[in-house]
């Protein structure tokens, strides 16, 4: 019966991917703590050397096609501006407020030809990375 198990068309492009990176990426870069809590000073967060391609090109020249950003982490911090928190790159220093993690890692991977998807892993929006999977590949296959 195994053997004759044929993956939907989402299944084959995510297995045609190979290699996705799952970037980890927040508050605690800078707090040198493995967990947070919510409570970090948004000011703390200040990449003032980010470079987002960079990272693009460091991926996609090691084999990786698919890059999959944690935007909000379990600490509940934005790496994008949002009203919504103040617990986000908004209340930082870096860019005066105004950077954006998820936009600049987006348009790097627009410019790089890489597939990119973003996560949120806080309270009851927290999945599974296996639950998400489907979602991604069904995003995958629509571009």
């Amino acid at each position: 019966m195994a053997a004759r198990l044929i993956p939907t068309p989402q299944q084959l492009s995510w297995q045609q991917m190979e290699l996705t990176a799952f970037l980890h990426f927040g508050i605690n870069t800078f707090t040198g703590r493995e967990w947070g809590d919510g409570k970090e000073d948004p000011a703390l967060f200040n990449p003032s050397e980010l470079d987002a391609e960079q990272w693009v090109r460091s991926l996609k020249d090691a084999g990786f096609k698919m890059v999959l950003l944690t935007a909000k982490h379990h600490d509940g911090f934005c790496l994008w501006p949002t009203t919504t928190t103040k617990h986000s790159v908004a209340s930082s220093p870096w860019k005066n407020g105004q950077g954006d993690v998820v936009k600049e890692l987006r348009k790097a991977c627009d410019k790089y030809g890489m597939k990119f998807e973003s996560i949120s892993l806080r309270g009851t929006e927290t999945r599974n990375v296996m639950e998400i999977l489907p979602d991604i590949t069904t995003s995958l296959s629509a571009n």
